[in-house]
């Protein structure tokens, strides 16, 4: 699934939904851990039908990085972790009953 936005400089972006193997790619060519956000817009994103690598994101203008780090970070909130409760056991009894 991948969603289309249009960036403050009028270019299309193009993201695709992110997996842990992009997560892990982006750690990867990240030279810091303050890098990640960067080498993951750069798994995730294509502009103007183009495939960029992080140094490419590096050299985009900054109101287009700001819109692309929220759309991605939009991402990284919406996946909400559910408690599940334990069931408890009933006792024999109330099984057979």
């Amino acid at each position: 699934m991948t969603k289309k936005i249009t960036l403050p400089s009028g270019k299309i972006a193009t993201l695709k939904k992110g997996r842990g193997f992009d997560l892990l790619q982006a750690q990867q060519k990240a030279k810091t851990s303050e890098e990640i956000p960067y080498a993951l817009i750069a798994e995730l994103a294509e502009i103007d039908g183009q495939k960029l690598v992080y140094e490419d994101i590096l050299e985009l203008d900054l109101e287009d990085v700001i819109a692309l780090q929220a759309e991605i970070s939009g991402k990284l909130t919406e996946a909400k972790v559910t408690e599940v409760k334990e069931e408890t056991q009933k006792p024999l009894e109330q099984i057979i009953a």
